[in-house]
């Protein structure tokens, strides 16, 4: 066998036994823009591929235990033969590019086994691979968008983009289910001092598939993925307050900006404000972190406005934002065609960012709300002396009517008093106004409060009504 062969895989072991990442890490060819790639692939070419099987290699493991010898032995054996048949992104053919992702799985697949070894009390052995399988995970993502990219073959064939995609997701989720492993209290105290600890990476992990779950729209895995993160044991704020220096706090901010973006796709608002707010104050001041907290905001925007809280004009124009401001002027004022123009205008840029469809099916309600509110506020105003605890629905027919004309709006000149009745029970429905509706006597009857405007609760203090998508079990 080469030489260099012998002293790669010596070496390697060497690094594993000492529990030495770093050295792991630095030393592990994956693509062949490592240093060591092109000499360790020549030396490997020039061997025999029976020369670089796990049997082989354990041969060389004489000082390895026999408890971890054969796994260590295929994971070395599986990360030569990358190695050996790893081509150049650029010259891959469909076919290569495929084996090149089954080869790099492989690896995978046996740093998983190393991985996921206990000892008799069930404490991980080799929690220093930490940073070695977030290499992994990064770099399989990269490999297999690479090979999807280019197969055409149909879904259901194992070599579809979908299966190669699917095969990437499952074995970083592996992963996962090792890092999230729940810990018992007196585990915890005993352990939690340690250098490594395999729970560490799960906030990385889980934004690599928060990522995958996104780009393929598998909202009922970020979903579960967020509660698992949510329900750790010990929970997740006594991890970051005994290992927060080991857990950087760009991966917590990313890890709750998308748990915050799941909440806001499954229409949970509150909650998904809960997650931006947090992400929002973890995201890194200065100017290398604008982009970051620019994707936080534009979330947080949308759902805010769905909470009734609107951004100033300054943080808009600070973040290159000004998409938002018709939005934000036809919230205010009620003005319904602005609203579903500026949508429809700017329907890719909000598609791209997952906001478009909530702020089309949930906004506009909120902009009726408004208008009915300044209409009424209104009519208080022209005539102090009206009764405050009703008032007649004529006033909102004609304020309709006018916001309408003109518009080419299907409501444009159309507008009766059916139509409004139907809006206004609707926003009684969604406790948007507080109040009951005369039919025989035109007439919205209400709390009276000094101001008029007593059946308009706060938008902040309406609890919205709860929407379960479809296959997503009741609790």
């Amino acid at each position: 066998m080469s030489s260099l062969v012998s002293t790669f895989i010596t070496h390697i072991a060497q690094c594993f036994t000492t529990s030495s990442a770093d050295n792991l890490l630095t030393s592990l060819p994956l693509t062949d823009a490592h240093p060591f790639f092109g000499p360790l692939r020549q030396a490997v070419t020039s061997v025999p591929e029976n020369a670089i099987s796990a049997s082989s290699v354990s041969q060389q493991l004489g000082f390895v235990g026999n408890d971890v010898k054969d796994n260590l032995a295929a994971f070395i054996s599986a990360t030569l033969m990358n190695v050996r048949s790893r081509k150049s992104f650029t010259t891959l053919s469909t076919e290569e590019a495929y084996e090149g992702f089954i080869r790099l799985s492989t690896v995978y697949s046996e740093a998983n086994k190393l991985y996921t070894m206990t000892n008799e009390d069930g404490r991980h052995l080799h929690a220093f691979m930490n940073p070695m399988i977030v290499s992994l995970a990064k770099t399989l993502v990269e490999v297999s968008h690479h090979a999807a990219s280019l197969s055409t073959l149909p879904l259901r064939n194992s070599k579809s983009a979908r299966s190669i995609r699917d095969a990437t997701r499952q074995v970083i989720e592996r992963s996962m289910q090792i890092s999230n492993a729940n810990m018992t209290e007196s585990d915890w105290n005993a352990y939690s001092n340690q250098q490594y600890m395999v729970g560490d990476i799960v906030w990385d992990l889980s934004d690599i598939l928060f990522r995958i779950y996104a780009e393929r729209k598998l909202h009922s895995q970020s979903a579960e993925l967020s509660r698992t993160l949510e329900s750790l044991t010990p929970h997740e704020n006594k991890r970051f307050a005994a290992r927060g220096q080991i857990v950087p706090s760009t991966t917590i901010c990313q890890s709750y900006y998308w748990r915050g973006k799941i909440r806001l796709i499954l229409l949970e608002f509150r909650q998904a404000k809960y997650w931006l707010d947090k992400a929002w104050n973890f995201a890194p001041k200065d100017q290398q972190g604008w982009k970051q907290r620019r994707s936080i905001l534009i979330r947080l925007i949308a759902v805010n406005m769905l909470v009734g809280q609107l951004p100033s004009e300054a943080t808009l124009r600070e973040y290159d934002l000004l998409e938002f401001l018709p939005l934000i002027y036809a919230y205010k004022s009620g003005n319904i065609p602005l609203w579903r123009r500026t949508l429809d205008q700017n329907r890719d840029w909000f598609r791209r960012r997952s906001i478009w469809l909530i702020l089309y099916e949930r906004g506009e309600i909120l902009i009726w709300r408004n208008l009915f509110r300044k209409t009424l506020k209104t009519y208080h105003q022209m005539d102090p002396s009206l009764p405050k605890n009703k008032c007649p629905t004529w006033i909102f027919v004609s304020a309709t009517y006018r916001t309408f004309l003109g518009t080419g709006e299907i409501e444009d000149g159309t507008i009766e008093l059916e139509d409004i009745i139907c809006v206004l029970s609707s926003l009684i429905d969604h406790g948007l106004i507080r109040g009951f509706l005369s039919y025989s006597q035109r007439q919205l009857t209400m709390k009276p409060t000094q101001d008029g405007l007593g059946c308009f609760p706060r938008i902040s203090d309406v609890e919205p009504r709860k929407t379960q998508l479809a296959g997503q079990s009741r609790e």
